[in-house]
């Protein structure tokens, strides 16, 4: 599980059900983060709390910095559903 939350305790909590999950907190979008070029160029203080929860999560690259492949063990299928369930809820103060 992960709890966001403001430092008086306001927020959310992220419990998996029946496997775990990959999760990711960012205070800006994609939308924000892709048009900065420089840290300066993110709005402060931020205006979001973004969260994105995955199913699974594909490895960031091979052996070498040249381009090979992810290892088969780290790989997600495209060719298949995937299926992810979570609880989200008030945390406990």
């Amino acid at each position: 599980w992960l709890t966001v939350s403001d430092a008086d305790g306001n927020g959310l909590q992220f419990a998996c059900c029946d496997k775990p999950f990959a999760i990711n907190v960012l205070p800006f979008t994609a939308e924000e983060l892709e048009n900065a070029a420089h840290r300066e160029e993110l709005p402060w203080p931020p205006r979001y709390t973004v969260v994105s929860i995955l199913g699974a999560h594909r490895g960031v690259g091979g052996d070498d910095s040249w381009g090979a492949p992810v290892h088969p063990e780290y790989c997600v299928s495209g060719e298949t559903n995937q299926k992810v369930e979570f609880v989200i809820r008030k945390p406990r103060k």
